[in-house]
């Protein structure tokens, strides 16, 4: 099958496109609630040329805004921190409330004017996104008219209930200090989904990896909005006698199993039997990247003092992994600048899950592929 040619990969119109038919549509991941976790806490973050903000409210409720004073368009929070009971434009000082009102416009009238009879402050608070908090991820609809998150999220969910149980997420817990795991990657979004889809480069990309988790044992798995790889070879504790505590609802006979979905258009997961890993892939710009993944055990127990150097190998194994794909995925980005190349093959069964996501994406913007 034909791929998505270059243009896709190195044009600025084209990944505006995407933000606008692709991301603004649908659910779409953009970070973590653990970010911003007490009232007061602020996260701002760039996706795909957007200043966006989180803000956790007195109430406890995580609320995603376009991060730009309705006055001048001043950018209203710059940094991740704790405000005390509003945010204020440090342009002008106007106000807003943790739940997006505009409570205060200084001057706004003249000097120690701070009210205009004919301004209704109510039209003029922050323009906030549609948010969903699902487990400690933050998904955002730009558009505001997609189906129900719950629709989106059920075939995931049904998928591994058999695995982590009715109540395996709410069993997840951030590794502590071994939770986070931050790469940019000078490149296109779409090839680092692409890079995760497929387990072709395993012998080559991930020798050590593949030693104890070989290609052969990898098979291809397809839904309507995730694709990915399933393993039959995951070994716990890595082959020492210890290991992190499991999800209880795992069945014994299947901790070989390990699943590696791509939950299109841009979170990346990892569900083992005695961990999740989650990796945001922020859209920076058409040739820039942001991987942002954290790390999750089971249980309160797998928090325990004895339990730290395997958090610490878990933590440290995925850092050498993902680092290992940068390379490949900067070289597939410096490829589509030839005219010797627009797009290649993708073949019928080492790229199924490659191919998936090109005509999803096609799809989308309306282009066809043979």
């Amino acid at each position: 099958m034909k791929a998505l040619p270059n243009h896709f990969y190195t044009g600025r119109e084209e990944f505006l496109e995407e933000r606008e038919r692709v991301f603004a549509p649908m659910w779409t991941c953009i970070g973590f609630a653990s970010d911003a976790p007490n009232a007061g806490d602020v996260q701002p973050l760039e996706f795909m040329k957007m200043p966006l903000l989180m803000v956790r409210g007195n109430d406890q409720t995580l609320r995603v805004f376009h991060n730009v004073c309705r006055h001048r368009g001043h950018v209203l929070v710059s940094e991740r921190g704790t405000v005390k009971q509003s945010l204020r434009c440090p342009y002008h000082s106007w106000t807003y409330t943790l739940e997006g009102k505009l409570a205060r416009t200084p001057n706004v009238g003249g000097v120690g004017v701070n009210d205009i009879a004919d301004f209704d402050r109510a039209g003029f608070g922050l323009f906030e996104v549609s948010s969903v908090e699902w487990n400690d991820l933050v998904f955002v609809n730009l558009s505001g008219d997609a189906p129900a998150f719950e629709e989106f999220i059920a075939p995931l969910e049904q998928r591994w209930e058999p695995f982590w149980g009715a109540e395996g997420s709410s069993l997840l817990r951030l590794a502590q200090s071994h939770s986070s795991i931050r790469l940019e990657v000078p490149a296109n979004w779409k090839l680092a989904v692409e890079n995760y889809l497929e387990a072709y480069h395993l012998p080559t990309v991930h020798p050590a990896l593949n030693r104890f988790s070989p290609l052969a044992d990898h098979e291809i798995h397809l839904g309507e909005d995730f694709a990915g790889q399933l393993s039959h070879c995951y070994t716990l504790g890595a082959g020492t006698a210890r290991h992190l505590p499991v999800f209880p609802a795992w069945p014994e006979a299947l901790y070989e199993e390990a699943q590696y979905p791509a939950l299109f258009p841009n979170t990346l997961l990892g569900l083992q039997a005695d961990h999740l890993f989650v990796m945001v892939i922020i859209p920076l710009t058409h040739n820039r990247t942001l991987e942002e993944t954290r790390l999750y055990c089971v249980g309160d127990e797998s928090g325990a003092e004895d339990f730290e150097d395997l958090r610490q190998a878990q933590h440290r194994f995925w850092t050498e992994v993902f680092a290992e794909d940068i390379g490949v995925v900067t070289g597939m980005q410096a490829g589509r600048a030839s005219p010797g190349f627009d797009g290649g093959v993708l073949t019928p069964v080492m790229d199924k899950a490659t191919a998936h996501f090109h005509q999803w994406v096609a799809k989308r913007v309306g282009v066809a592929l043979g």
